[in-house]
């Protein structure tokens, strides 16, 4: 190698030198950045085949991400904040070119306006939707929220867009109870004959040993009181009972708000041996029906809940009464409602979000009702280090470096789980990088001397012709 040479390989190192002094100066300024990933850079011999002057230059990868080792996780307040724990990046959508995919590992993550769950460039988060019935559809998609715009009131003229719960009608009925064995029978001509819808309390408290209530839904959502009557029957170990549906205030008729009746039957042990039950529908009792399960039917007027299963702890299955684990009985102490529950429910407001390990985004709502909407989907390469970095901490694939992809649902196919809540910070260490701007600063010194050296050498030449 000549002496001129020697000038441009300690030039070409003074500005390789330079390029990692810009790197190393990125990662600190980017070590609160969330999910940055530290930068590497490589250096490579210059081929003396095609440039005679040799050197040294970055290599034809320039700048890697580095995604060998994790952030740390720390908690975040809001529920659609996510961190990758092990392998894989989440997917974005550009918003306006839907053909543009980006990868992140940072996952500050929120429902816009329009429902999109998106970062805060506005790009859109990808993940597998969960349908009405609960199933995982096997193609992704931007997740994206269903919202609802309700009618304008006078309360509020310009009502903005709102994640609801939507209805569900009531199905079955559960009322377990103990009726004292040492009661008595308060209404000797029965519980329907003491029904009085016309007057304020349509039957007097002196007329039954125990009312039970619970509240049921029609397919509107709307709310409807379901009262149970108990009373002593005149044969010993049987109890009568009344199901009603009081009307709100004074009902038209006697009969008003009364739905069905029915005795039910204990051994001398306390529990169910047998009941029966009575719809009362058109002004008439007709014998009622059991369902496939063999619970009573409950007719009711409520649309969407006009056949509901009354679930008194027993079924009537081929032929023969089974006990469940809990059911009404008739013990030897005082009367009480032990359980009583129904499915269904009305429309919900949105409380909350959470993220499962498995990547499930589940909303909670404030009608009880906790649904499951989108699986966030993540995506890996057989070498991450080749995949290209856009600036925001994000990524793009890069056919020729980053090979070939591997999408999935966490915690399957090598990808990591999710952390929901959380946020991972830069996986930059401090240390390290100082380390390297200490060393980087003699390498740089030692190329200029080079530089130096190489023109003293030149003059010393030139001074021969003197």
């Amino acid at each position: 190698m000549s002496i001129s040479s020697s000038f441009y390989t300690s030039m070409s190192g003074l500005f390789s030198l330079g390029e990692k002094m810009g790197m190393l100066g990125d990662n600190i300024a980017n070590i609160n950045t969330i999910g940055f990933r530290a930068s590497n850079v490589s250096f490579e011999d210059t081929l003396l085949e095609t440039i005679s002057a040799g050197g040294v230059r970055v290599n034809s990868m320039g700048f890697t991400s580095d995604f060998s080792e994790e952030g740390s996780i720390e908690p975040s307040h809001i529920g659609t904040h996510m961190a990758i724990s092990g392998d894989g990046l989440f997917i974005l959508r550009d918003r306006d070119d839907t053909s543009s995919i980006y990868y992140t590992r940072a996952g500050e993550f929120t429902f816009d306006s329009q429902g999109y769950l998106v970062n805060p460039g506005g790009h859109i988060v990808q993940g597998y939707k969960f349908d009405s019935d609960g199933t995982e559809e096997t193609a992704s998609t931007n997740i994206q929220l269903e919202l609802t715009t309700p009618d304008p009131t006078p309360d509020d003229p310009e009502p903005v867009a709102r994640l609801v719960s939507t209805p569900s009608p009531s199905t079955r009925l559960t009322l377990l109870s103990n009726l004292d064995a040492r009661s008595v029978d308060h209404s000797t001509s029965g519980l329907f004959n003491n029904w009085d819808a016309t007057s304020t309390v349509p039957i007097s408290q002196n007329d039954y040993e125990l009312r039970a209530e619970q509240d049921i839904y029609d397919s509107s959502g709307d709310r409807h009181s379901i009262q149970v009557y108990y009373d002593r029957d005149s044969q010993a170990n049987v109890w009568e009972y009344l199901v009603t549906s009081p009307p709100e205030g004074t009902g038209a008729a006697a009969e008003d708000g009364v739905l069905a009746r029915g005795s039910i039957t204990f051994n001398n042990n306390g529990y169910i041996t047998g009941m029966s039950i009575e719809n009362y529908q058109g002004g008439a009792w007709t014998p009622g029906a059991f369902s496939d399960d063999g619970f009573p039917i409950l007719r009711t007027p409520f649309g969407g809940a006009e056949s509901i299963e009354l679930d008194m702890g027993v079924t009537y299955v081929n032929g023969a009464w089974q006990n469940e684990r809990q059911t009404v009985t008739q013990f030897g102490y005082g009367s009480y409602t032990m359980f009583s529950n129904a499915d269904g429910n009305g429309e919900g407001d949105v409380l909350d979000f959470s993220i499962s390990t498995d990547g499930i985004i589940r909303a909670s709502f404030d009608n009880g009702v906790i649904s499951d909407l989108y699986r966030v989907a993540l995506s890996d390469f057989i070498n991450p280090y080749g995949i290209r970095r856009m600036g925001s901490s994000l990524y793009q694939a890069d056919p020729s470096g980053s090979g070939n992809l591997i999408t999935g649902s966490p915690g399957s196919s090598g990808l990591g789980m999710i952390i929901g809540g959380s946020l991972e910070t830069s996986n930059v260490d401090l240390t390290e990088q100082f380390g390297e701007l200490i060393f980087t600063q003699r390498a740089y010194q030692a190329n200029a001397k080079g530089i130096v050296t190489a023109d003293e050498m030149l003059k010393t030449l030139i001074a021969l012709k003197r």
